[in-house]
């Protein structure tokens, strides 16, 4: 595992990397750190793809915000898992919409600080283990399922459409997709209409007929609005 250290502090970066060695060591786990200071620098990193895993990150530091550096991390698509170290509690809600993984205050123990990377390390096996293998031309593609908007089929051809607006084609029966897909993540998925299937999480509008997912406009069978929603709430309001 690689692991970011991100704070302008010298001595904040020695205590974490002290307390996430200490963490690893004791679950035995190979870990590699890159310790910065500078938020320019690990911003540069990320830019180049450094394939991080998990990023221990300042929230208040010159120039930027961990904050806004997170949701770069999002809008690169960088899947690592984010824990925020800060001296303060304001910026809480705006941590969690970002998609952190834990906020710690400073000073933190170390009975809090392995409860924030027990969380990470689980969110980490729950997305490994929420990946699929897809035969495409030329090979294979390994896509997390969360990943999969919607999927169209003609005849035993589907169309994968995967959030950022690629697209994958694989021949498989729309299913057999169906079924793995609920083995992994039960009820995540649905069929609104014959030939298609759609992640729950990733509908943005549900209307008299169709289903908004990005810029798509998906048909709900005649007369299954209703129904749709129900099941949509029903799903939405139990993760």
């Amino acid at each position: 595992m690689l692991v970011a250290i991100c704070d302008d502090m010298q001595d904040q970066v020695r205590l974490t990397h002290f307390a996430a060695k200490k963490y690893f060591e004791n679950k035995k786990i190979d870990v590699k750190f890159n310790l910065y200071t500078d938020a320019y620098k690990f911003l540069n990193d990320v830019e180049e793809r450094t394939p991080f895993d998990v990023v221990l990150l300042d929230i208040c530091m010159p120039g930027i915000m961990g904050t806004d550096i997170a949701a770069q991390l999002r809008k690169e698509k960088v899947p690592a898992e984010i824990v925020f170290l800060t001296g303060s509690d304001e910026y809480a809600v705006e941590a969690f919409t970002i998609g952190a993984a834990h906020y710690l205050l400073k000073p933190f123990t170390m009975e809090q600080f392995n409860e924030a990377m027990d969380r990470v390390m689980d969110n980490i096996r729950l997305r490994h283990s929420r990946r699929m293998i897809f035969k495409v031309e030329g090979g294979i593609r390994v896509i997390e399922i969360d990943h999969i908007q919607y999927v169209e089929t003609d005849g035993h051809i589907l169309t994968l459409h995967l959030s950022g607006g690629d697209t994958l084609q694989t021949r498989l029966t729309l299913t057999s997709l169906k079924d793995s897909l609920d083995t992994m993540s039960p009820g995540q998925f649905a069929s609104p209409s014959k030939g298609y299937l759609v992640n729950r999480k990733a509908i943005r509008a549900i209307k008299t007929g169709t289903i908004e997912i990005g810029g798509a406009v998906i048909p709900i069978s005649r007369g299954g609005t209703k129904k749709f929603q129900e099941e949509y709430f029903e799903y939405i309001f139990s993760v």
